[in-house]
């Protein structure tokens, strides 16, 4: 059949409208999320300074790291349902209200030198970072089709190690010109500036229809159901505990071991997240196109590199190869995030995928929240460095054992 001029026009503006709308939405989810990653990681690089201005013992002042994914993780299981009942944009506009007043409240909570109020006020922020992330995530992922699922959302989640790498380079920064809380403020602009940029262009996106009024109970009664989804949350706790590690305690066992001032560890340590940028998005691409959406040879490859890594890492007393094991390590580890979320997402209907992927962020970002409090605990009661990286080892052997025994995604042609 051939199209009329005027027909053919239609069509191809229609086309370019929803390749505008999907380019908008994905750059304002990309900016929002940045921002939010940016605050959570925004004390680690500083961690000494903050102790001391806070009054508080080291092992005490990291729990403003983990307070995000903490309240993220213990509240994010729950939610997934609400985002599956009242939809993903609807949750994310909420939750952009909620960490624009929560940035606010902890620069001015930090700059009182108030731990506690600083500590609710990051927990608080955790729900709502939670929600924006997994309901940010399913939204792109219900954009594009099968084929591309992956690549897209390899592409958003770049987000989190840009924002994670902005805060360990940003914040000592920021410090040492005017006081470490204002770093917090970088949330709230940029969630100001990234939500008129969602808000315009989903009005124009075409996301997958589904239709959920089932009971929370129902929904993860039927997410549970499949045995893949356990393997995801397993594997992705391990590969976040490996990464929340690194990027926690990293600029204070550099600054520590080898004598460097905040900027440089904080710069040193921002190579790790930064590799993500590439990762993230080339794991899927990867995955979509190389091994016909096969998930778990990517999710292999990511733990059977970073173990060795981070040995190597603990071992060597030679600055330059921690640096290049840094650079290898950020980009294998984070090869493994976006594809498990896409591994997960196809298993379960289109209905359940909000709480199919507010599951398996619960179970990463459990690992995020607890990994630093372990390994810090263990560095104070033994008094070094190397049972850290243990523990850190020992996950990431866990998550290779499962990579191997896991059932392939149901998508794939291979």
């Amino acid at each position: 059949m051939v199209l009329s001029p005027r027909r053919s026009a239609t069509t191809t503006w229609r086309t370019l409208t929803a390749n505008r709308a999907l380019v908008g939405c994905l750059g304002g989810l990309w900016l929002l999320t940045a921002a939010t990653h940016h605050y959570i990681m925004a004390p680690a690089s500083v961690l000494p300074q903050v102790a001391a201005d806070l009054r508080v013992a080291p092992a005490v002042a990291v729990w403003l790291v983990s307070a995000v994914p903490g309240s993220w993780a213990i509240t994010n299981f729950a939610l997934g349902v609400w985002i599956d009942r009242f939809g993903d944009y609807r949750v994310i506009a909420v939750g952009t209200g909620v960490v624009v007043l929560a940035g606010i409240w902890s620069w001015r909570a930090g700059s009182r030198g108030a731990f506690l109020p600083l500590l609710v006020s990051r927990l608080c922020a955790g729900i709502a970072v939670g929600v924006i992330w997994t309901a940010s995530t399913n939204l792109i992922g219900g954009a594009v089709s099968g084929a591309n699922r992956g690549t897209a959302i390899g592409v958003f989640i770049t987000s989190a190690p840009a924002g994670f790498a902005l805060g360990q380079l940003l914040t000592p920064l920021i410090a040492s010109r005017s006081n470490w809380p204002a770093s917090f403020l970088v949330m709230s602009v940029g969630a100001g500036l990234a939500f008129p940029l969602i808000a315009i262009s989903v009005r124009h996106l075409a996301v997958e229809a589904t239709t959920n009024t089932a009971s929370v109970r129902a929904n993860f009664a039927a997410v549970l159901r499949h045995r893949a989804v356990w393997f995801g949350c397993a594997m992705a706790f391990a590969a976040y505990s490996y990464y929340l590690f690194m990027n926690s305690w990293l600029p204070s066992y550099l600054a520590e071991e080898f004598a460097l001032s905040p900027e440089l560890s904080g710069l040193l340590t921002a190579v790790f997240p930064a590799m993500g940028i590439l990762s993230r998005a080339g794991g899927g691409l990867i995955s979509d196109r190389l091994l016909d959406q096969r998930r778990v040879p990517v999710l292999r490859v990511g733990f059977l590199i970073s173990l060795p890594l981070v040995a190597l890492i603990a071992w060597t007393r030679w600055l330059a190869l921690i640096v290049l094991a840094l650079i290898v390590a950020g980009f294998v580890i984070q090869l493994t995030f976006g594809v498990v979320y896409s591994y997960v997402r196809e298993i379960v209907a289109a209905e359940i995928t909000g709480t199919a992927l507010a599951l398996l962020t619960t179970a990463g970002v459990s690992g995020a929240f607890s990994a630093p409090l372990i390994t810090g605990a263990l560095i104070e009661v033994t008094g070094s460095y190397l049972s850290a990286f243990a523990y850190a080892a020992a996950l990431t052997t866990v998550g290779l054992v499962l990579s191997w025994i896991a059932p392939e995604s149901p998508v794939s042609s291979g």
